[in-house]
């Protein structure tokens, strides 16, 4: 079983029927969740939740597409950190580590659209995209 951290880009995709990515993402996500579990990270809902109507909303939409939330914990953050301290002019923020960090630690892989996941060098982080997947 294969367990699989979800970036907030991909939900937003499917929730908003995006044309574009709408249909490639919610069958990467169909496929990772045959595959084995669907995980989110705090700041995944967050980012998430900032684009719904409401809180519960997006907890609904969330518990149909039957993705679990598991905190970060404190040695992943920590290693966040220092993953971001390394790469202090990537331009990412600290939030992009805190969700590789978390999806490092308890993914085996991470569904994302943002290819610059992949250049962050958050050892064991495993960045697919949808269109990669499903290929």
């Amino acid at each position: 079983m294969t367990t699989t951290a979800v970036d907030s880009n991909i939900l937003i995709d499917i929730v908003s029927a995006d044309l574009t990515h709408g249909p490639s993402s919610r069958a990467a996500v169909e496929r990772c969740a045959r595959e084995g579990s669907l995980i989110i990270s705090p700041e995944v809902v967050a980012e998430f939740t900032a684009g719904c109507r409401s809180a519960a909303e997006a907890l609904a939409i969330l518990q149909k597409l039957t993705i679990e939330y598991v905190d970060i914990g404190e040695s992943s953050a920590a290693a966040a950190g220092e993953a971001r301290g390394r790469k202090s002019r990537s331009g990412r923020i600290i939030a992009d580590y805190l969700i590789a960090g978390h999806a490092a630690a308890h993914a085996d892989r991470f569904l994302t659209r943002d290819i610059g996941f992949a250049r962050m060098n958050v050892p064991g982080l495993v960045v697919v995209r949808p269109e990669n997947l499903l290929a």
